[in-house]
Parts: structure tokens; C-alpha cells; sequence
């Protein structure tokens, strides 16, 4: 199954290198997606020598499976950020994130992209009771709003909050923009970070500074990553025949997406643990019975999967990777909104190296208070998969579920999967299971 954006993006020749030998740079980025391939563009033009380093091809993760949403509006957050971590901090994750809109559409300019502007927004299916919060959250922070009696979606709904000046783009055409300016070498497994070295089969590369753009970090212990990160599998479809929409919308707390793209429509849904819950059979299926319904006679052109890292609490963890090493940095858990969380990433893990300091180092540090309630919800998923019988997983042992849909084995605990002959698709692991 393959995403719009690879069906319809050609790749370009000579956008990356082949590594051969041992290299040695400033900054090694571990990881060729939106993440890392920013980050080192960055990094690069504030005057770093900088390598990246792909398992795979450049985009051919995380990044080609996106919907693609280049938004500050992720779902209702500003109310439970303004509760749990006040209104300052709230504000600064705006910002932040309407920097990273302001900065893709900057480049985009540069690096043609399909960039469009679009109103964001978040309807109400059953209560209007969250999207008052979240209206109140808006005008208390300053965020340009206008609110829909109703959401022009084939879903009864009851109104809808917008975020003004919003986006929408091509990611794989970025990215392809991108890569002559950077140094990448893929199909380049690291397969061990040690100190200032990353090594892989076909060589090593020292760096003063290592950053971890891997979507999953590498490097579980220290950092605890493994308890403090789990990931879940969504769906999406390019359809043709459908009626388009005037914006981007996004169901409260998490139902059917929609988008387009050319004479596209792009609806997103289906969402589940990975490894767990309805599954991807349950998943694709639920997205095309509610097409089908919906849009009769419309014509499925692209079907896909994507996965995302969730965080204990719902904001990104970007920064460095643990106190007793800070010259490794982490940028992972970006909670299904990896577009802005990816140059929100790059712009602050590039300050922090280039300057020392960057203005939401403390909001997004990776190290902060792991106390929630997901917190145990992850170790009660971890423990009763480590008893469970059943084909192992080689990152921490976990029984695996089998993914008939997608042809792969899929960890509950730590969202790892592997294809029919073993090997890894997704991290944290990094080794192949027997199969």
C-alpha cells in the first residue's frame, strides 16, 4: 500500500551518497525524515558541518505517510495546556508551532511544494462543551479564530472552531527540495551509538554532536523512552469523485480527517494502538465503510498507514537526549502532528547546538516529570506482554501481534514491526526476529 505522496512525487536522481568509509562531522543526524532533514538544513546554514544518515531512503518513513497538515491547531490542546502547565507556557507552544507554519511556508518558497493556505479545524460531533473550552483557550491566548455553525463534512456534527492562516503540502517534495543542500547518505543502518560515534556496516561517523531524528529514539536506557512513548497506527485514503472541502478539518478527540490535495480527497481515520485494539484489518475497514457511505461512487486511488509516537502528555519531547549527555539530542513524540512538531524540533535542537539555548528548551525538555496517567497504562501494557506467549520481539522481548492487512508482526508495547521475513519496518529495535 503506498501513500499519495510517493505514488505521485518522482524522485529526484543524486539527492543522496552512498557511505563508504568513516566520516567525521560537527553533527551527525540519525534519521532522514522531515525531522532530521530539517534539522540539518538548519544546522547547515548556521554554519555546521552536518551528515545524515537514512536506514532506508530520504522520506521513506514516518514523512511519506503523512496526512500532511502543516498546523498550531492540534485537536483541542490549548484548553488542558493552559490547565495543566499555564497560560504562558500555553502561548509559547502557539507560537512555537505558528513559527514552524511560518517557517514551512518560508521554505516553500525556496522549495515548491504544493504549499497552500488553509483554515484548520476541530468539529463537534455530540457536545459543544470542549470546543467552548477550546474557544475560551483562544481568546484568552490571542489565536486569530472564527467558529462554523457547522462543519461542511458528511458527519452530523454540531459547529466547528477554525485557526486562520494554516497549511497544507507535499512533504515528499519538500524534502526532495531539501537534499541537495544537505549531506545524506542512505540505506545506512546504525546499528550502535556510543559517545561521539555511530556506527553502521558500511562505515562510522564521529560527531561532536548526535541527534536522534529516528521517530523512536535508538537509545532507550538512560532516557526511558520505553515507558515514556507508545505508538499508535492510523489510516488514510486519496479519493477521487469527492466533493472537496474548504480547509482541513479534524473530528474532537480524534475522528475522521479530511483534506485535499489536486482533485484529491484525503480522509484519515481508523486510529488504534499498535499491535493492539481493532487492528489494521478493523482500521482500513472502518475508513472505507464510512467512504463508501459518505461519498458513493468515489474512486479509492491510494490507501496507507501511517504510525505516530504519543507522548505521556501530549507535547513532543526536543532537546537533549539525558543530563549526563548532553551532546545528544532527541526529537521524537510529536502525538500525530509531526509536520510542525518536525520544524519545531529542528529549529530548537539547532539553536541548542549552534547558540546553547533555544526558547522552549524547557517546555519541550525531554527529561521533565513523567507522572501520568499513561505512564501506567504503557507499563501495564509492557508487563502483560512480557508474560504473554507468543513470537518475540528484539527490542525488550514483548509477545507480537500479527498484522494479516500489512503483512508484518506488530509489538503492543513499544510499537515496533517487522515484515514476513523478520526484518525491522518500524523501531525502537533494532534487530531482525526470526521468523
Amino acid at each position: 500500500m503506498t501513500s499519495l505522496w510517493a505514488e505521485r512525487t518522482p524522485r529526484p536522481d543524486g539527492i543522496a551518497k552512498t557511505l563508504d568509509g568513516d566520516v567525521s562531522v560537527d553533527v551527525l543526524v540519525i534519521g532522514g525524515g522531515m525531522a532530521g532533514m530539517l534539522c540539518a538544513y538548519l544546522l547547515g546554514r548556521a554554519g555546521c558541518s552536518c551528515a545524515v544518515v537514512e536506514q532506508s531512503l530520504v522520506g521513506s518513513g514516518v514523512t511519506q505517510n503523512t496526512t500532511a497538515k502543516v498546523t498550531a491547531q492540534h485537536n483541542l490542546v490549548y484548553d488542558r495546556l493552559i490547565r495543566e502547565h499555564g497560560a504562558e507556557n500555553a502561548r509559547l507552544y502557539y507560537e512555537a508551532n505558528q513559527a514552524a507554519v511560518a517557517g514551512l511556508r518560508q521554505l516553500s518558497d525556496a522549495f515548491p511544494c504544493d504549499f497552500e493556505e488553509k483554515t484548520a479545524y476541530v468539529y463537534a460531533e455530540e457536545s459543544t462543551e470542549g470546543l467552548e473550552r477550546e474557544l475560551a483557550a483562544y481568546e484568552q491566548l490571542g489565536i486569530p479564530h472564527h467558529v462554523l455553525p457547522s462543519a461542511p463534512v458528511p458527519i452530523a456534527n454540531k459547529g466547528a472552531l477554525g485557526m486562520e492562516r494554516q497549511a497544507q503540502f507535499n512533504p515528499l517534495k519538500l524534502l526532495y527540495g531539501l537534499a541537495p543542500s544537505v549531506d545524506v547518505y542512505e540505506n545506512a543502518f546504525v546499528s550502535e551509538v556510543s559517545g561521539t560515534t555511530a556506527r553502521t556496516q558500511e562505515g562510522s561517523i564521529t560527531a561532536e554532536h548526535i541527534v536522534f531524528a529516528t521517530h523512536y529514539p535508538l537509545v532507550n536506557i538512560p532516557g526511558l523512552y520505553f515507558m515514556k512513548l507508545h505508538q499508535e497506527r492510523s489510516y488514510a485514503l486519496a479519493l477521487k469523485d469527492a466533493p472537496a472541502v474548504d480547509g482541513m478539518f479534524i473530528g474532537e478527540g480524534g475522528g475522521f480527517s479530511f483534506r485535499t490535495y489536486e482533485d484529491f480527497l484525503l480522509v484519515g481515520g481508523g486510529g488504534h494502538r499498535t499491535g493492539k485494539g481493532p487492528g489494521s484489518e478493523e482500521g482500513y475497514r472502518a475508513i472505507r465503510t464510512f467512504a463508501d457511505a459518505a461519498y458513493p461512487g468515489c474512486v479509492e486511488c491510494c490507501a496507507w498507514a501511517t504510525q505516530d509516537c504519543m507522548s505521556l502528555d501530549g507535547m513532543p519531547y526536543i532537546g537533549v537526549h539525558r543530563r549526563e549527555n548532553p551532546r545528544w539530542y532527541v526529537a521524537t513524540g510529536f502525538s500525530k502532528w509531526g509536520m510542525t512538531g518536525s520544524y519545531v524540533a529542528a529549529k530548537a535542537i539547532a539553536d541548542l547546538i549552534a547558540t546553547g539555548e533555544s526558547p522552549v528548551e524547557d517546555l519541550f525538555f525531554p527529561q521533565r516529570s513523567m507522572l501520568n496517567v499513561a505512564l501506567f497504562s504503557n507499563l501495564g501494557t509492557s508487563t502483560a506482554n512480557l508474560v504473554k506467549p507468543g513470537k518475540r520481539c528484539s527490542h525488550m522481548g514483548c509477545s507480537l501481534e500479527r498484522n494479516d492487512v500489512e503483512d508484518s508482526w506488530d509489538c503492543p508495547c513499544h510499537g515496533s514491526r517487522f515484515d514476513a521475513d523478520g526484518n525491522v519496518l518500524d523501531g525502537p529495535a533494532t534487530k531482525p526476529i526470526s521468523v
